[in-house]
């Protein structure tokens, strides 16, 4: 509830408090400041887990970045590879106290990999390379404890509203 008040404070306040000073002169910067005081604690407020980056983040985009290279859409491939990098900077950055940030960085080597082969348009080498990938990120699961957690090359595209 409280996440809710703040996301609705943050789009509704700002458009306010410059509507009603309007006109008031010279208050502008007092405005500005207090406007980037109150988005700086919204989004300080909302701090998503590690889970919730994985799944919302980086597991779609592991799955798009297959599908990609799978019809040699490298430019899409690229795209889905700075996405799932992304995720993985989300997880490093936001959780900086946990274990989940020190593990991810081992995933970097196949990432880079993955870049290397999606830049030469290397068919063999994006799929050994992906493979190393999801392996790797198996291997970090275990390491953390979440074994259970299986990833795999995908074998099906749920994202069939998209084409690659």
């Amino acid at each position: 509830m409280k996440r809710l008040l703040l996301i609705l404070l943050s789009l509704v306040l700002p458009f306010t408090l410059m509507v009603s000073c309007q006109g008031s002169g010279g208050g502008s910067g007092v405005l500005q400041a207090r406007i980037d005081s109150l988005q700086n604690e919204l989004h300080s407020a909302y701090k998503p887990g590690t889970g919730a980056i994985m799944n919302t983040i980086v597991q779609p985009h592991h799955l798009k970045l297959w599908f990609a290279g799978q019809h040699r859409n490298w430019a899409l491939a690229e795209y889905e590879r700075q996405e799932l990098m992304g995720g993985f900077e989300k997880v490093r950055t936001l959780h900086k106290d946990k274990p989940e940030a020190a593990a991810v960085v081992m995933i970097f080597p196949a990432m880079d990999a993955i870049e290397k082969a999606i830049r030469e348009k290397d068919d063999q080498a994006f799929k050994n390379n992906f493979a190393l990938l999801t392996n790797t990120c198996n291997t970090c699961h275990q390491a953390l404890k979440y074994g259970f957690n299986v990833i795999k090359v995908p074998a099906n595209n749920s994202f069939d509203n998209q084409s690659f």
